[in-house]
C-alpha cells in the first residue's frame, strides 16, 4: 500500500509575488499577460478571488471589479525558483519527489514511517515547513495514489491544510464531488457527460456501465472510468528518472499566423530531434500542449510507426495533427512538444514494420553533419526553411 502525498499551493505564481512583496500581502493582486486591452489573468490572489476575478478573465474586467487591484508581469523565472525551493525543501522527507507544475508537487512517502513517523504528521511538518521558509500557504492531499490525493488536495484547500483519505475509501471521497474535480475532464468531456447522461458527480460518473461510457465519449472512457473510481497506478517520479524530453516556446505576443506558428513547430521538433541524437535515444511518442490567449489549454499524444530522432520524419507525421489543433483560431501563447517512451537509438526495430525512412543513411548523414556544426557555432549557424526566423531573433 503506498502514501502518496500531494502538495499544493494555490494560486502559485500570485501567492509567490505577494511573499516576495511585502506591500502586496493581504491585497488583491493578479499576474498578467501584458497590459493590452486583449490581456488576461494569469494567476489571481485569493483576496482578488474575493472580489469575483479569475484566471482567464480579461485585465480591463478585472480592473473594473476591483480598482485597487496590484497587477504584475508574469515571472516565470522567479515562478521556477520557488518551485526549486520547494522542491529542495521536501525532498528531505523522501528521494521521490515529482514537481507536476507551478505550484503542485508529489511526493511518494511509503516506508518512511520508521524514520519519521506518521505520514500525516509528516505532512504537518512540510506544510509548516512551507509557510515558515518561503511565507506560502499549502494544501496537501494524502492518498494510496496521485489522482485522489491531488483531489484531495484541491477540496481541502478552501478549509483547512490537510486531507487524510484512508486506503479503501477513495471512491467513498470521490462520489459527491462535482465532475470537474476530477483531473483531465476539459470543458468539452464535461459537458458531453453532462448532456449525454444528465451526470453531475463522480459517482455518477462511475456507476455508468462501461460499454455505455464508451458509446458516448470514446475510447477515453476506460481512463475516465478509472479515474471515477479513485483508481491510478502511474507512479511518483522525481525530474531525472523521466523517460522524457520537453521543448517549448512562448511567444512574444499571442498570434494566429500559421506560416509562424508552424515555422516554431518545426524549431521544437529539430531541437528535440537534436537532444535525442546527443543522447542516443529515438522516441515514438510526442506529447502536443498549446496554450491559448484565453488560457484555454489543448493536449494531444501522438504514436509514430516507429522510433524516431529525425525531424522531418516527425515533422511529416505530425503535421496535420498540429494544424487541427490551430484550427480555433484563437490566437496561441506557448507551445511545448514532449518526447516520451525514449529507447536506446540501438535497438532493433520490428522485421515486419513499415518502412518510412528509404533515405536514412543519407539523411543521418545530414543530421550528423548539422549536429556537429551547430555544436561548435550555435544553432542559428545553419537551419532549415521550415523553421521560422523569429525564433533565432530575426523579424518579427
Amino acid at each position: 500500500m503506498k502514501d502518496v502525498l500531494h502538495i499544493e499551493v494555490p494560486s502559485f505564481p500570485a501567492t509567490v509575488e505577494q511573499a516576495v512583496h511585502s506591500s502586496y500581502r493581504d491585497r488583491p493582486v493578479a499576474v498578467s499577460s501584458g497590459s493590452g486591452g486583449r490581456a488576461i489573468v494569469l494567476s489571481a490572489s485569493r483576496e482578488a478571488g474575493h472580489e469575483g476575478i479569475h484566471n482567464g478573465m480579461l485585465l480591463k474586467q478585472a480592473l473594473k471589479l476591483e480598482h485597487r487591484l496590484i497587477v504584475v508581469d508574469s515571472n516565470p523565472e522567479l515562478y521556477q525558483r520557488a518551485m526549486n525551493a520547494i522542491i529542495t525543501q521536501v525532498s528531505q522527507y523522501s528521494p521521490y519527489v515529482e514537481p507536476l507544475r507551478y505550484g503542485q508537487v508529489a511526493i511518494d512517502m511509503t516506508g518512511t514511517t520508521r524514520l519519521l513517523g506518521r505520514v500525516k504528521d509528516s505532512a504537518y511538518r512540510i506544510h509548516k515547513d512551507i509557510r515558515e521558509s518561503f511565507r506560502l500557504t499549502s494544501s496537501i492531499g494524502i492518498s494510496v495514489n496521485k489522482l485522489v490525493s491531488s483531489v484531495a488536495a484541491r477540496y481541502i484547500r478552501q478549509y483547512a491544510e490537510l486531507f487524510d483519505v484512508l486506503p479503501g475509501s477513495e471512491s467513498t471521497f470521490l462520489e459527491p464531488l462535482e465532475l470537474k474535480m476530477l483531473p483531465g475532464i476539459g470543458h468539452t468531456t464535461d459537458r458531453v457527460l453532462l448532456e449525454e447522461l444528465n451526470l453531475q458527480t463522480v459517482g455518477m460518473l462511475a456507476a455508468v456501465p462501461i460499454n455505455k461510457l464508451i458509446l458516448v465519449i470514446g475510447k477515453s472512457a476506460l481512463t475516465l472510468h478509472q479515474k471515477a473510481l479513485g483508481i491510478d497506478d502511474s507512479p511518483v517520479l522525481p525530474p531525472e528518472r523521466r523517460s522524457e524530453i520537453k521543448e517549448e516556446y512562448t511567444f512574444n505576443e499571442d498570434t494566429n499566423d500559421d506560416h509562424l506558428i508552424m515555422g516554431v513547430v518545426y524549431y521544437l521538433i529539430e531541437s528535440g530531434c537534436a537532444r535525442l541524437r546527443q543522447q542516443n535515444k529515438k522516441s515514438n511518442s510526442i506529447r502536443i500542449f498549446c496554450r491559448y490567449s484565453d488560457s484555454k489549454v489543448a493536449t494531444r499524444t501522438i504514436r509514430l510507426p516507429e522510433p524516431t530522432h529525425k525531424e522531418y520524419l516527425m515533422y511529416y507525421q505530425t503535421r496535420k495533427i498540429f494544424e487541427q489543433l490551430f484550427e480555433r483560431r484563437t490566437r496561441v501563447r506557448y507551445l511545448s512538444i514532449g518526447y516520451e517512451k525514449l529507447i536506446q537509438s540501438a535497438q532493433q526495430i520490428s522485421l515486419f514494420s513499415q518502412v518510412i525512412d528509404p533515405d536514412a543513411a543519407k539523411h543521418g548523414a545530414l543530421h550528423q553533419a548539422l549536429d556537429k556544426l551547430r555544436g561548435r557555432h550555435g544553432y542559428d549557424v545553419a537551419r532549415f526553411g521550415l523553421t521560422h526566423p523569429v525564433v533565432l531573433g530575426v523579424g518579427n
